[in-house]
């Protein structure tokens, strides 16, 4: 990775830092008021209750719509079953259906895994009859119990009476089923095809609704009513804590006055409201919003310490992510550049930068590699004290493998025991004794092997002195094709060989078809 790279990398995080770190200062030195708290607050539940609200009343007109078209055939258990089970799945928030008839009443429900239903022909009756459903719609207990969904006779009564004042109705009622969960139900009436009056409705269960208002939630015992079209106020979100349970029966009375007065004031734009019971002072925020599914406005109540403290641990999460970019940031100096020491030279192959003498010298300390080779010369043969241009091949070996591999540097004049011999020896084998008349030499024999454009490219030579002795490095970057040496067999024909480097040595692959799979997976993947 070049360093400009790592540069801006870095720079990066250390500006995101120090923006949290500056985000958190400048929250913790500003003054926060609870009023500016609880209308930010429900601002923002303003938009979440919009949106659950268009999602239901998609599921409402899509329940209308089946009702009224629905013969007397899919007014049968096990039809109304496979709807409106398929109907519940593919709705987030929906968790059950209910219908009354004048002939009967039907109520599903999403337990769990199991589905609960009823329908029952006798709608007078104070019992009612339930069955428990497996996810193929097959029965697998039942039992009778005097819980009815909204829909028993006085109840039902009511409902009645109340749609002819509303199109839509929403009531709250306690799950007496197997894990009594809270659940809402938004009710209306409608006709099916025969011209016969329904009352239908969607259960919602209200810990699912909570999962989408968390602008809100985030406080720690928030109390969230709805205003209905007809004047109701609801409760759509219920805390499972008795005492938070208990808290909002007490706050309930004050809550409705203050909503009473509001409707009352000429001016009915979002207004935020403080009061003082149970020893706490208490903020409401009052919104109307478009009327839709007989929904017109709501209220969130939350008291000051609550308030105040959700605030703090808001400022303390700008804290957390400024530590935590700091830590990251800290880490990646670390890779990149602490660690650098000893992977720089590999970076430097792979760009073909220069060495310095310091970075070679380092290099050489660290021995032979799989991107490190160590050679005493170019064409001296030291055991038989003459030249021997067969070693020059043994370059030109290395140099393919490195470039059929990921690059590497290669060192002549530096012995397997990382000792620095120098060039001396070679420079007397040439026409001209200095480094560059070796260079010259070197080049002419890896453009004769692999191109004039390989050598360009892809190699890079210095000659570094050290204590009066003058080595050479090749460096040599990983190639964008397959590399071959070109050589003679014993019979004198000229042969290509493939080189890699595994470990710290350069092998011959010698099979074709490992070559094949070789060249498949390094150069064409």
């Amino acid at each position: 990775m070049a360093t400009k790279n790592k540069i801006l990398i870095t720079g990066i995080f250390l500006i995101l830092t120090i923006s949290s770190f500056f985000v958190f200062w400048m929250k913790s030195i500003e003054d926060t008021y609870a009023d500016e708290i609880i209308s930010e607050a429900s601002a923002s539940f303003k938009v979440s209750l919009n949106k659950f609200l268009f999602s239901v009343s998609k599921s409402v007109t899509k329940l209308n719509d089946n009702i009224k078209q629905a013969e007397g055939e899919q007014f049968k258990s096990e039809n109304l079953n496979e709807f409106f089970s398929k109907m519940i799945i593919k709705d987030k928030y929906l968790k059950g259906v209910l219908l009354t008839h004048n002939n009967f009443t039907y109520v599903i429900y999403k337990d769990n895994s199991t589905w609960v239903t009823t329908y029952d022909l006798n709608v007078s009756d104070s019992l009612t009859n339930w069955k428990r459903l497996n996810n193929k719609l097959n029965v697998v207990s039942d039992w009778t119990d005097t819980y009815s969904f909204f829909l028993d006779d006085h109840k039902l009564k009511d409902i009645a009476d109340q749609l002819k004042l509303s199109d839509y109705l929403w009531k709250t009622s306690n799950s007496q089923m197997s894990e009594r969960r809270d659940l809402l139900a938004n009710i209306f009436k409608t006709v099916n095809n025969e011209g016969e009056e329904v009352i239908a409705g969607l259960i919602i269960s209200t810990e699912e609704i909570s999962k989408y208002f968390i602008s809100v939630l985030k406080f720690k015992s928030p109390l969230v009513v709805i205003t209905t079209s007809n004047d109701e106020i609801v409760t759509p979100i219920l805390a499972s804590d008795t005492n938070i349970v208990s808290e909002y029966t007490k706050l309930s009375p004050d809550i409705e006055k203050l909503i009473n007065q509001w409707r009352e004031s000429q001016n009915k734009s979002a207004h935020s409201y403080s009061f003082e019971l149970l020893k706490q002072i208490y903020w409401t925020r009052i919104e109307e919003i478009k009327p839709i599914i007989g929904v017109k406005g709501f209220a969130v109540t939350i008291s000051a310490d609550d308030l105040a403290e959700t605030e703090r641990k808001q400022e303390l999460i700008y804290l957390y992510i400024s530590l935590l970019l700091l830590a990251i940031t800290i880490i990646v100096i670390i890779v990149l550049f602490i660690k650098k020491k000893s992977r720089k030279h590999l970076s430097r192959i792979h760009e073909l930068d220069s060495l310095s003498d310091n970075e070679i010298l380092e290099i050489i300390k660290n021995g032979e590699t799989e991107h490190t080779e160590f050679k005493s010369s170019l064409r001296w043969d030291y055991h038989e004290e003459k030249v021997n241009k067969i070693l020059e091949n043994v370059i030109m070996k290395n140099i393919a493998a490195f470039a059929n591999a990921k690059g590497g540097i290669l060192f002549i004049g530096v012995n397997d025991e990382m000792e620095i011999l120098g060039l001396e020896k070679d420079f007397n084998t040439l026409k001209k004794q200095d480094a560059d008349y070796f260079e010259l030499h070197t080049r002419n024999l890896i453009n004769n092997q692999y191109g004039i454009s390989f050598s360009n490219e892809n190699v890079l030579m210095r000659f570094p002195n050290f204590d009066g002795k003058i080595i050479c490095s090749i460096q040599v970057k990983a190639s964008e094709n397959p590399v071959f040496l070109k050589t003679q067999d014993k019979n004198g024909n000229e042969v290509e060989k493939f080189y890699v480097r595994s470990g710290n040595a350069s092998k011959e692959i010698s099979s074709l078809k490992e070559i094949n799979e070789y060249i498949n997976v390094r150069f064409n993947n």
